[in-house]
């Protein structure tokens, strides 16, 4: 399977309402996971956090795969997420992002949030 395919279905399980966000964060992303994203540093345990936030408070309901490159263990990769907020206002940003694998699991991810549409207080997808 291609890297990016496993990236699109992590992002899949990840904000589908049915799916428990740290049973999915525990499957896809290694123990000793870490990322970066616009200068903040989060943990594996810190990101399931940051999960469940954005579950209460926005629905991702579409992303585009604009442009992505593999080799080996890292992939880098620019996407939309699109979705609304719980008050209903419309959400979309852009990500730009590299992702470092540990055999099927993530390790790393390093990247970027650009606001497209939204507020900026929304900008990281967790909305309050």
């Amino acid at each position: 399977m291609h890297k990016i395919d496993r990236i699109k279905n992590m992002w899949l399980a990840i904000y589908d309402p049915e799916q428990d966000a740290a049973a999915v964060v525990e499957e896809y992303f290694h123990p000793e996971y870490e990322q970066c994203i616009n200068g903040v540093r989060m943990s594996r345990s810190d990101y399931i956090n940051h999960v469940i936030v954005q579950k209460n408070n926005m629905t991702i309901t579409h992303i585009d795969y604009i442009h992505s490159l593999e080799k080996g263990d890292e992939l880098w990769s620019i996407y939309q997420p699109k979705g609304k907020t719980a008050q209903g206002s419309d959400i979309e940003t852009e990500v730009i992002a590299y992702f470092l694998f540990q055999g099927s699991q993530v390790i790393k991810i390093y990247g970027q949030v650009r606001l497209i549409k939204g507020s900026y207080a929304d900008a990281d997808m967790q909305s309050e």
